[in-house]
């Protein structure tokens, strides 16, 4: 029978079946890739490590490792906080707003710090603000608690070394040819494990499936290995496995102690800068003062001469003399704006800021003092004697800390050096085992293997590993000798602290005395020049004197009290709080 096209009926029959199938087989392989390629998506967004996620996770972990190893080396209690203070901006955009004329201008409550208030458009800044300020803005600041950080994200990966580690992966591949058309799945997972006596765990397991879509047949194989190494000679030894966990952790350690070494260091330099722009206001205030008392001198001289009591020629000294006392004015506000501009940027704030320190500072700052000479007539009685304070300051400096332990750290490192020398000779084993099965059997088919053996690698080439172990001789007695210059140095900066002591408080005892003589000398030679017992150079030069005790009493009183701060600064007993201030010393201590 023919079809009405002239083809044979079985030929018509036959090539609808072949389409069928075709289209069978293609539908068979479409809904397998699709499921392939949807368990693919699946086990690939399970696995994927995205950006928010790797932040979230080594912030946990950072902060984690921080806090640890930070309350260890500093007693606090608080967690490590690694973030800028939000209010380190807002306070930056508050000040630019007030410059810019801006109303209503709200300022950041700042922890630790009294509430803001701005007068004519001035920020009037207290020195414990100004502290709490400065902790918070410095730049420098921020870098070494982010160094802090860092430290403590490296240890974590060292830590990670040690840890048992899992990989996995799987691959479909659909394929088709005339005769057949088939698919192939494999997935594979595995571990390994690093201990601390140097050996080597590893372990993989495989499947494989095949399976002919036309034929409804398939198989399945196992495959898994396992291997294991432990050195006996180089790289052998948990001091030489662990030691890039160790040194992680040193270096962390190390971090933390810079950190505290700097909190030190810059709360005194914040001092001096905020201490510097309250002399200079002072000289600025003496400097008027000294102005008005010319003035008003000159003033008397022109009324004195015209009464033909004074020759011209001490008119015209009263006249100079004023005329230097505006140009020691315009001098001193100068150099007064010039200190400020410095401490607007010690304390990180924009140098268009609109700030001013508190003057009732150097009230309180005269009162301390004096109540300190009263106390005592040693300046260092609150201090041990110089043998002692040098022994403290040798175990209480951080930075010296530091310097002590990269002497440990040279010497680990020429034990690895000479390690390096070594030959390599490793135990060795593994296990394997190859297992399958098709359809239709009963059972898998394969095989178990194993092996175990020495390696051994004689040391025929180390040129590269003996000129290494030289230099790590040659660093250990640079660091050797790097400490015993350290040591002189802070041994050296006690001795000079004690002595700056000594001198501020005899200075000081010395200028309270030369600004009383300085007065009684003003006041007699006023009176003197009244009833022409004295002339008007006379006068000048005791208002000059008046002006420069003045200024030299100020000078010595901010003097004792930073050599007071950097004596403790170098012999590392200076403590700082949590708000970036000092914590004072009790004034029995001080007498």
């Amino acid at each position: 029978m023919r079809a009405p096209n002239g083809e044979c009926m079985g030929e018509v029959f036959m090539r609808m079946a072949g389409k069928s199938l075709r289209e069978s087989v293609a539908w068979r392989l479409a809904a397998a890739g699709c499921a392939v390629a949807a368990l693919a998506a699946m086990v690939v967004a399970a696995g994927c490590m995205t950006p928010e996620k790797a932040y979230r996770e080594s912030n946990e972990t950072g902060v984690r490792l921080a806090t640890e190893f930070w309350q260890r080396q500093s007693g606090s209690t608080r967690e490590f906080d690694v973030h800028r203070p939000a209010d380190a901006l807002t306070l930056r955009i508050a000040l630019l707003a007030v410059v810019r004329g801006e109303q209503g201008v709200v300022f950041p409550k700042i922890p630790h710090a009294a509430p803001f208030s701005v007068s004519n458009g001035v920020l009037t800044l207290s020195l414990p603000d100004a502290m709490c300020v400065a902790a918070r803005n410095d730049r420098t600041y921020q870098n070494m608690k982010e160094a802090v950080f860092t430290s403590a994200l490296d240890l974590d990966y060292q830590q990670y070394q040690f840890d048992t580690t899992f990989s996995g992966m799987m691959l479909g591949l659909l394929s088709g040819e005339p005769e057949v058309e088939k698919a192939t799945g494999r997935t594979a997972g595995g571990f390994a494990r690093k201990f601390e006596s140097g050996a080597e765990v590893a372990g993989s397991l495989a499947l494989d499936v095949v399976s002919l879509l036309r034929d409804d047949w398939r198989s399945l194989g196992i495959t898994g290995d396992l291997t294991m190494t432990l050195p006996l000679m180089r790289g052998a030894g948990r001091d030489i496995v662990r030691e890039p966990l160790t040194q992680a952790e040193r270096n962390l350690v190390y971090a933390i102690r810079a950190f505290e070494h700097y909190r030190q260091t810059y709360a005194v330099s914040v001092a001096v800068a905020y201490f510097d722009v309250i002399e200079y206001v002072q000289r600025v205030q003496n400097a008027l003062d000294n102005e008005r008392n010319l003035a008003e001198n000159s003033r008397r001289a022109e009324m004195m001469f015209e009464a033909g009591r004074m020759q011209r020629i001490q008119v015209d000294q009263a006249r100079s003399d004023l005329l230097a006392a505006n140009k020691s004015v315009i001098d001193a506000r100068k150099s007064y704006e010039v200190r400020l501009d410095a401490l607007k940027l010690k304390l990180g704030l924009p140098p268009e800021a609109r700030i001013e320190v508190d003057l009732a500072e150097i009230e309180r700052l005269e009162q301390k003092m004096e109540r300190w000479a009263q106390a005592s007539d040693d300046a260092v009685a609150a201090y041990p004697d110089e043998a002692e304070s040098c022994r403290i300051a040798l175990a209480e400096r951080h930075d010296l800390f530091v310097t002590r332990c990269r002497v440990e750290d040279s010497a680990r490192a020429v034990k690895i050096a000479a390690d390096a020398l070594r030959a390599d000779v490793a135990l060795t084993g593994g296990a394997r085992l190859d297992r399958a099965r098709a359809t239709g059997e009963s059972g898998f088919d394969g095989k178990e293997t194993w092996d175990a053996g020495v390696r051994i690698d004689w040391p025929w080439n180390r040129r590269r590993e003996r000129n290494a172990f030289r230099k790590q001789l040659i660093a250990l007695e640079q660091a050797k000798r790097s400490l015993e210059e350290r040591e002189d140095a802070v041994k050296q900066a006690v001795r000079s602290g004690l002595r700056n002591l000594i001198a501020a408080r005899a200075s000081y005892v010395n200028q309270v005395e030369a600004v009383k003589v300085a007065r009684l000398r003003v006041e007699s030679n006023a009176l003197f020049l009244q009833s022409g017992r004295a002339s008007m150079r006379d006068v000048l030069e005791a208002q000059e004197n008046l002006l420069a005790a003045r200024n030299a009493l100020c000078s010595v009183l901010i003097s004792w009290q930073v050599s007071d701060l950097e004596l403790q600064r170098d012999m590392g007993v200076l403590k700082i709080s949590d708000a970036g201030m000092w914590l004072e010393t009790s004034e029995e201590d001080h007498g």
